[in-house]
């Protein structure tokens, strides 16, 4: 069996741009959610208020193909600037602490 050295590594800042990528990606898949729900929702709608089914999903398609493309940027750009602003602050925070200390473990062979 393996001997495990443990140690701690100090973190004392994050780039404030991957954590901007990271929260922007996670509201880009929720804005892709959101706006997939919409466009079956709406095109459901159109649907049943039309007399014909095919003008109905038309309709309902046409705008849906937008919001499947605009929601998402938009999510992705509000959930960046979010992102960001969380890094700065979290990089103040650790620089006013001293940094957060991590338990590594180092398996040797």
């Amino acid at each position: 069996m393996a001997a495990k050295k443990t140690s701690g590594l100090r973190i004392v800042g994050v780039k404030p741009t991957t954590v901007g990528m990271l929260q922007g990606t996670t509201f880009f898949l929720v804005g892709l959610m959101v706006a997939i729900t919409h466009t079956v929702s709406s095109t459901v709608q159109w649907a049943e208020s039309t007399e014909s089914v095919l003008r109905g999903l038309a309709l309902g398609l046409a705008g849906g193909f937008i919001a499947i493309v605009c929601v998402p940027i938009i999510y992705f750009a509000i959930g960046w600037v979010l992102g960001s602003l969380q890094g700065i602050i979290i990089n103040a925070i650790v620089g006013i602490s001293g940094g957060i200390v991590v338990a590594t473990q180092k398996e040797e062979e």
